[in-house]
């Protein structure tokens, strides 16, 4: 067993234990003879043990992606970042100034949020989503994230997990003792999930001694960018209220719908069953300042769930920062320059996507079509023998060459819990609109609410003409996977 005295020998700890021991006995033994005693025996156990939940636990695949180009750039390595999904633009002034003026309130707040915001969030929830939910019914939290961690902790039952997913529910789920149980999509059509599927995955799980009754959702997709039509979120939702399935939605990218496609919520056909959760990072491009809500059925299991939540988040986050609770009362309260600037967000992103989509598929890259959010997610294995050449034969290991050779940041299809070998990866465009010639931050700004000035001229994702925006990091992107796939085709063997 290792010596608990952190960079010191044997011996030496040894001689250092006899002489603290003789000291501490002549300082005491006048006093209390009984006031130090040498332990009999070493600790069994070594300080600062890891869970088994936490040892090799990894770092969020997207941030340590992050991290890494941050790394490279300081070091003056070009790289095309397209691992990480942050909403870029500026703040809306409306929410800045209301931050300013709510910086001075620096009392706790109310455990489950302020009574005005939860009021707001329910009656935007209303407006946008056509879901009917009380204040009572919302709980704030410190971002969406660890209110699905919380929801995780508190309900019964282990976790359908549609494959792909984002990167953090698995980890989320087995931290808080679940087992994950992954469904199969189906890759050939937006990654479509279904009834069928699910059902087979419950009997194959409750075969293998699990306990699956929590389904969870996210629409739109992170990986993919794909939305469920309506008609599958119905049949999603009907299956889960027969099966008796507490289903979560993450619906965190549902205000960044690019159009062609609408964003329909689970709640709207099984409100008794389903929680709905959101927040400020992706619509309103405040992922610093983590605010999310959850919205809770009104029902008693829903009273019930409230109740547990509020207990747990009293325990560990206590409440959501009162200054940041007070200037998100400027995004969800109805304004018509806030809604503006989320439709206009949303059109830039979606045109970003859109162009990405459209020069992959030119190119023969099997990819889905994007219906929101900032997400592609290409198949590379028509390339499967040129990339076995190289040397690769899985996605991380695509993922890493692509960063290396060709200083490309993606994110590998195994990040979302796909098979190593399916060689799928995560493009995100979010960042593709920074302006490259901006030398300060209010230069920087300034380029970026131009650019939302121009959405509105902007022709509806997938139609034919119109302007075209200067993004020249999003036309670096398209010529370098341009490149990338050409060299790619030039070596596959015939």
């Amino acid at each position: 067993m290792e010596s608990a005295t952190v960079g010191l020998s044997h011996c030496d700890s040894w001689s250092l234990r006899e002489e603290t021991k003789k000291t501490t006995m002549s300082t005491f033994h006048s006093k209390d003879t009984k006031a130090y005693q040498e332990p009999s025996h070493s600790p069994m156990h070594a300080p600062l043990s890891l869970t088994s939940a936490a040892h090799g636990l990894p770092t969020s695949a997207t941030l340590a992606m992050n991290e890494a180009v941050a790394k490279r750039r300081s070091a003056g390595r070009e790289t095309i970042h397209l691992g990480f999904g942050e909403a870029a633009f500026p703040l809306h002034p409306r929410l800045k100034t209301a931050f300013a003026e709510a910086a001075t309130r620096t009392g706790y707040a109310p455990v489950p949020g302020i009574p005005a915001l939860r009021q707001a969030i329910a009656a935007y929830l209303t407006c946008k989503r056509g879901l009917t939910f009380s204040p009572d019914q919302i709980v704030v939290g410190p971002g969406s994230k660890p209110l699905l961690y919380a929801l995780l902790q508190i309900l019964e039952g282990d976790v359908l997990l549609p494959v792909p997913s984002w990167v953090s529910y698995a980890p989320m789920a087995k931290l808080a003792g679940r087992r994950v149980i992954e469904v199969e999509t189906d890759p050939g059509d937006r990654h479509r999930l279904t009834p069928q599927a699910l059902s087979q995955a419950v009997v194959q799980a409750r075969g293998d001694g699990a306990d699956p009754r929590i389904l969870l959702v996210n629409t739109p997709s992170n990986p993919t960018g794909c939305m469920f039509d309506r008609a599958d979120v119905e049949a999603l939702a009907l299956w889960a209220r027969e099966a008796g399935v507490t289903l979560i939605s993450d619906e965190i990218y549902a205000e960044l719908a690019h159009g062609w496609r609408e964003h329909v919520s689970p709640a709207r056909f099984y409100p008794e069953g389903t929680v709905v959760t959101g927040g400020l990072s992706k619509a309103f491009s405040a992922g610093g300042w983590r605010l999310g809500y959850a919205a809770f059925p009104a029902t008693t299991g829903g009273t019930r769930a409230v109740a547990a939540l509020r207990s747990l988040a009293s325990e560990i986050w206590s409440a959501a920062a009162t200054p940041i609770q007070e200037a998100a009362l400027a995004a969800f309260a109805q304004n018509a320059s806030v809604e503006q600037y989320v439709q206009h967000s949303a059109r830039i992103h979606g045109y970003m996507a859109g162009q990405l989509y459209e020069t992959l598929t030119s190119l023969g890259v099997p990819c889905p079509r994007p219906a929101g959010a900032f997400y592609l997610y290409p198949d590379f294995s028509p390339w499967r023998l040129a990339l076995v050449e190289q040397g690769i034969r899985t996605s991380l290991e695509l993922a890493h060459y692509l960063l290396e050779e060709w200083n490309i940041a993606t994110l590998p299809g195994s990040a979302f819990g796909e098979p190593p070998e399916v060689l799928r990866l995560r493009l995100s465009t979010s960042l593709l609109c920074q302006p490259e010639d901006a030398t300060s931050s209010d230069e920087r700004e300034a380029a970026l609410w131009r650019l939302l000035d121009q959405a509105d001229a902007l022709p509806p994702v997938g139609e034919v003409g119109g302007p075209t925006l200067p993004l020249p990091a999003l036309e670096r992107a398209q010529a370098r996977l341009t490149e990338v796939i050409h060299y790619f085709s030039k070596a596959r063997p015939s």
